[in-house]
C-alpha cells in the first residue's frame, strides 16, 4: 500500500517522492496525509528537494475511485519549502510541475534541461500552502532573497487554467528587516507546461519601509526612510510570434510605485517631505530578457517627467530611459535636499522653474542627448534681500552634460539701502555664477564657481540658510573675486577643489583672537587637491605680514595634513601679541581658536586634539623682534610643529651689537613645557637693555651660552618656573663711575673707571633672578672675583673681590677689603667692606 500510495504522489508531483508516515482516512471524505514528505529535484536543476512540506493532506476524489482511477483533490501543505531554480539553459525548475491545459499527443523527447517526465494523469484541483517559504538559486548559487510566511492556494478552475492567491512577506538573510509588507499576488495562469499562457496577474505590495526595501536590495542601510508601495498587473495573450498556443509571447504589465515621507535616518518627518510616484506601461518578453515601457511617467508634487524606456539583456547599454517632456520646479529639488540636510532655515524659498528632454542610458550613468532650459527666478533667505536667479541652458551631446549661466545676484546694500543719489550710481557687481559639467564617457565631472562679490556677507548668509555654515568661528568682511571649482572622478566621494579668489581690503575676525586681521592683497589658490595663501600685504599681531602658505600632501593617509609656510613680518612685540591674544591663562582661548583655523565645527573637541592635527613647518623672518627688554632685529628661523612639539632651530639674530643663534624646544602635553638653548657672540654690554642707565655705567663686550628650562601657562607662571644655567665670556670690560681697584685697596669709595681686559665664569638663573658665582675679571695687576645676584626686576647684590696674584709662583694675596654694589641697578648703592676670614678662604 505504501509503494502504491508513493507511485501515485510521484506521479502527482511529477518528480521522485520521500515520505514519513500514511494515513487514510475513508470516510466522509478520502483523505491521505503524509507526514515530512520530499518531493526531489530533476537532476537537470541540481541536487536538493524541489519540495519539503512538515505535513501534507489531500484529498481523494469519489469520482476517481468509483472509475478505479486515484485522483487528488485540495491539496493542502503545511510549512512548506519551495526552491525555484533556474539552470544555465534559462529554464526554471517550476515550468512543468502544473498539468497542461490538455493531453498531448506528441511523442516528441524534451528539451534539454527540461524537468518534465512521463505527463500526469492524475490532475491536482487544488493546492493549498500555510506558513510556507520560497527559496531561489541560480544554478548551483544560493541566492539570499526568499519569501517567508507563504500562504494562500493555486486552484484548476479548468482543465489547465489556474487561479492563484498568494501573499508572502519579502525576506534576505544576514539582514534584520522590521517592516517589508506583505507582498499579495493573484490572477490565473495556465499551466507550467505552457511557460503559465495565458495568464492575467495582480500584484500589491504597500507599506513598505523604504529602509528595509534597500536592504532586501542591497543587503545594506542606505540611510534613507520613508515608505513605499507598489500596484501592478501583468498579462499574457498566450500567443508568441508564431501564433501558436503556448508559444514564448511578450507580456504586457502596468506598474505604479509610489514612495512618501523620504527622508535621512536622523531626521524627524515632516509635512513637506519629498513623495514620488513612478508609473510604466508596457511589455516584457522574458525569453529575449528585454522589454519596453511605451509610458514612463515621474510625478512629483509640483514636477512632472514624462517619457519611455526599455532594457535589453545582455547588451552593453542594459537599459535606456528618455523623457520627452521634462518640467521640474525648484520647490521639489529644495524639499529633496531639505529631507537630506539639516538645519535649513523654513524661510530658504526658490521660485524657479526648468524644461527640457534627455535621454540617458546604462549604468555608470551616459549621458545620451538632450537640452535643459531654465527660466529666471528668485531664492529667498532669512536675513537677505530677494536674490535673482537669472536664466540658464543646459545640453546633453556626446556623453556629455553641460550646464551654463545660472546666475545669482545678491542685492546690493548701497542700491537696497542708500540714499535716493547713492542709488542712482551704479552699484559694485555682487554676483555668483554656477558652471556644471559631466562626462559619463571619461568618467568625470566639474563644478565651478565664479564669484564677482563686493561683499561676501550675502554669500555666506545664503550658505548658513543651507545648512552649510562654511565659516565656523570666524567672520569674513569685504570682496572675493575669481573661480572655485571641484572636480572628481567616478565617484563623488573623491573631490578635488581647484580654482583662486582675490581678497583686498578686507578683514577676518577669528574666535579667540581679541582683534581683526586686516587683509590687503591676498589669494587663495587650491590646486591638486592643495590649499595654498599668497599674502601680499596683511595686517596682523601688531605687524605687516607677507609671504606663502600652503598645504603638502602626507605621505601617507594615516598623517596629518602639512602644512609649509614662508612669512616675513616687519616687528613682532610680545606685548601685543598679549593684546591680541588676552590673557594667557584665559579659559578656552585656544579651544575657540584651533576650530576656526582649521575649519573645524566641533566644539566639542579638546583644544590638546585640535592642536595635534596641526602639522607645520617653515621659515620666519621678522625685521625687529621685542621679548620684555630684548630686541632682536633680523631674526631668521625655522620651525616645525607636529605632534603637539615645536621645534625652532636654525634661528639667528642680531642683538646688541652682536649675534645670536638659539633653538627651542616646546611640548604642549599634558602642560606646556619649554626648552631654550642659546649662543651669544660680542655682544656689546653697552647695548643690554637692562636700565636707562646701564649704557653710562658699562662697555666691552660679552660672548656665551645659555640654557633655559620652564613650563606653565600665563607669563607669571612661566617666568616662576624659569631655571637655567650659562657660561660667559667677557673682553675689554669697563665699569665707569667707581675705581674698584683703588677702592679695595684704600678701603674707601673712590670715583673713576674700572678696567678689566678679559673675563670668565658661570651663572644659574632661578627663582626670578641671575646668580653669579666666582666670575673671573682679569686686570694687568690684579684678578677680581665677581659674585652675587641680579634679580629680573633689575635690582641686585654684587661683589667684587680682588685677587692679587704673584705671576712668578701664581700665589693669592689675601684681600684686604672687597666693593658691594647693592640695590637698584639704576641708581645704586655702593660701599667698601673688610673681608672676613670666611671669604678669603680658598
Amino acid at each position: 500500500m505504501r509503494a502504491y500510495l508513493l507511485a501515485h504522489l510521484q506521479n502527482a508531483f511529477g518528480r521522485p517522492v520521500q515520505a514519513g508516515d500514511f494515513s487514510v482516512q475513508i470516510l466522509p471524505v478520502p483523505e491521505l496525509d503524509v507526514e515530512a514528505i520530499t518531493v526531489g529535484e530533476h537532476p537537470a536543476f541540481g541536487h536538493e528537494y524541489f519540495l519539503r512540506a512538515e505535513r501534507m493532506t489531500a484529498s481523494i476524489r469519489w469520482r476517481g475511485l468509483l472509475h478505479r482511477h486515484f485522483e487528488f483533490g485540495t491539496m493542502s501543505l503545511t510549512r512548506p519549502s519551495l526552491i525555484l531554480v533556474r539552470n544555465a539553459a534559462g529554464r526554471w525548475n517550476l515550468e512543468d510541475w502544473l498539468p497542461p491545459a490538455r493531453a498531448k499527443t506528441d511523442v516528441t523527447p524534451p528539451a534539454a534541461g527540461s524537468s518534465r517526465t512521463a505527463e500526469s494523469t492524475h490532475h491536482l484541483q487544488k493546492i493549498e500552502f500555510d506558513e510556507g517559504r520560497i527559496n531561489f538559486k541560480f544554478g548551483d548559487e544560493k541566492r539570499p532573497f526568499a519569501f517567508t510566511e507563504v500562504s494562500g492556494s493555486v486552484e484548476q478552475v479548468s482543465p489547465g487554467r489556474w487561479q492563484l492567491r498568494l501573499e508572502a512577506q519579502p525576506w534576505r538573510s544576514g539582514v534584520t528587516l522590521q517592516s517589508t509588507g506583505t507582498l499579495q499576488v493573484s490572477g490565473d495562469v495556465a499551466g507550467t507546461s505552457a511557460r503559465l499562457q495565458p495568464a492575467q496577474l495582480r500584484l500589491h505590495w504597500a507599506k513598505v519601509s523604504l529602509a528595509d526595501l534597500f536592504r532586501l536590495v542591497t543587503g545594506n542601510d542606505s540611510g534613507v526612510r520613508g515608505e513605499f508601495s507598489v500596484d501592478g498587473s501583468a498579462g499574457v495573450s498566450g500567443a508568441g510570434s508564431s501564433g501558436t498556443e503556448g508559444d514564448a509571447g511578450p507580456w504586457r504589465f502596468q506598474v505604479q510605485a509610489r514612495a512618501s515621507q523620504i527622508h535621512r535616518w536622523d531626521l524627524t518627518e515632516r509635512n513637506d517631505n519629498p513623495r514620488v510616484n513612478l508609473i510604466l506601461n508596457g511589455s516584457w518578453d522574458f525569453a529575449a530578457g528585454s522589454g519596453r515601457a511605451e509610458e514612463a511617467r515621474v510625478e512629483l508634487p509640483q514636477s512632472i517627467m514624462s517619457g519611455s524606456a526599455e532594457w535589453k539583456g545582455g547588451a552593453s547599454a542594459p537599459w535606456q530611459v528618455e523623457f520627452k517632456n521634462m518640467n521640474v520646479r525648484a520647490g521639489d529639488l529644495l524639499a529633496w535636499y531639505r529631507a537630506f540636510q539639516p538645519e535649513i532655515a523654513e524661510e530658504v524659498a526658490v521660485e524657479d522653474a526648468m524644461r527640457g528632454s534627455v535621454r540617458i542610458s546604462g549604468w555608470p550613468l551616459k549621458w545620451e542627448e538632450g537640452t535643459v532650459v531654465g527660466n529666471a527666478g528668485t531664492l529667498r533667505a532669512p536675513g537677505l534681500s530677494p536674490a535673482r536667479i537669472g536664466p540658464f541652458r543646459g545640453s546633453v551631446r556626446n556623453g556629455k552634460f553641460d550646464l551654463e549661466g545660472p546666475r545669482i545676484r545678491f542685492a546690493s546694500e548701497t542700491s537696497a539701502q542708500g540714499p535716493a543719489k547713492a542709488r542712482s550710481t551704479v552699484a559694485p557687481e555682487n554676483s555668483l555664477e554656477v558652471a556644471l559639467s559631466h562626462d559619463s564617457v571619461a568618467h568625470h565631472g566639474d563644478l565651478r564657481l565664479n564669484l564677482r562679490l563686493a561683499d561676501t556677507a550675502p554669500l555666506f548668509q545664503l550658505a548658513a540658510a543651507f545648512g552649510r555654515k562654511v565659516n565656523p568661528g570666524w567672520e569674513y568682511t569685504g570682496g572675493a573675486t575669481g573661480t572655485v571649482s571641484w572636480n572628481w572622478g567616478s565617484s563623488l566621494k573623491d573631490l578635488h577643489p581647484g580654482g583662486s579668489l582675490e581678497l583686498t581690503k578686507a578683514q577676518l575676525q577669528v574666535a579667540g583672537l581679541n582683534r581683526p586681521l586686516k587683509i590687503g592683497e591676498t589669494r587663495l589658490e587650491w590646486k591638486d587637491g592643495r590649499r595654498a595663501a599668497v599674502i601680499g600685504k596683511a595686517e596682523a599681531f601688531g605687524a605687516e605680514w607677507s609671504g606663502t602658505i600652503s598645504e603638502a600632501a602626507p605621505a601617507n593617509v594615516a598623517e596629518a595634513r602639512l602644512w609649509q609656510f614662508q612669512l616675513h613680518a616687519d616687528h613682532l612685540d610680545a606685548a601685543e601679541l598679549d593684546r591680541w591674544f588676552g590673557p594667557r591663562a584665559r579659559p578656552n582661548w585656544l579651544q575657540r581658536l584651533l576650530p576656526s583655523l582649521l575649519g573645524k565645527s566641533d566644539s566639542g573637541t579638546q583644544a590638546s586634539e585640535l592642536l595635534r592635527r596641526v602639522s607645520a613647518e617653515g621659515e620666519l623672518t621678522v625685521d625687529t623682534l621685542t621679548v620684555e627688554r630684548i630686541k632682536l632685529a633680523n631674526l631668521r628661523s625655522t620651525l616645525s610643529l607636529r605632534n603637539l612639539e615645536l621645534k625652532v632651530r636654525e634661528t639667528g639674530a642680531d642683538w646688541a651689537g652682536g649675534a645670536v643663534q638659539c633653538g627651542l624646544e616646546a611640548t604642549f602635553l599634558p602642560l606646556p613645557k619649554y626648552k631654550l638653548s642659546a649662543e651669544v657672540q660680542r655682544v656689546n654690554l653697552a647695548q643690554l637693555p637692562w636700565t636707562p642707565r646701564w649704557a653710562e655705567r658699562w662697555s666691552g663686550t660679552a660672548s656665551g651660552t645659555l640654557h633655559l628650562t620652564t613650563s606653565g601657562v600665563g607669563r607669571e607662571e612661566l617666568l616662576r618656573q624659569l631655571a637655567g644655567k650659562g657660561e660667559l665670556k667677557l673682553s675689554k670690560v669697563e665699569l665707569r663711575g667707581w675705581d674698584v681697584e683703588s677702592s679695595t685697596e684704600s678701603g674707601a669709595t673712590r670715583a673713576g673707571v674700572s678696567r678689566w681686559t678679559d673675563g670668565e665664569g658661570e651663572f644659574e638663573i632661578a627663582g626670578r633672578e641671575f646668580r653669579f658665582d666666582a666670575i673671573r675679571l682679569d686686570a694687568p695687576r690684579r684678578r677680581t672675583e665677581l659674585a652675587g645676584t641680579i634679580g629680573f626686576d633689575m635690582s641686585g647684590n654684587l661683589t667684587f673681590q680682588p685677587v692679587a696674584a704673584d705671576k712668578r709662583n701664581m700665589k693669592k694675596t689675601p684681600p684686604a677689603h672687597q666693593f658691594n654694589v647693592s640695590g637698584p641697578l639704576e641708581a645704586p648703592k655702593v660701599a667698601v667692606q673688610p673681608v672676613t676670614a670666611a671669604k678669603t678662604q680658598p
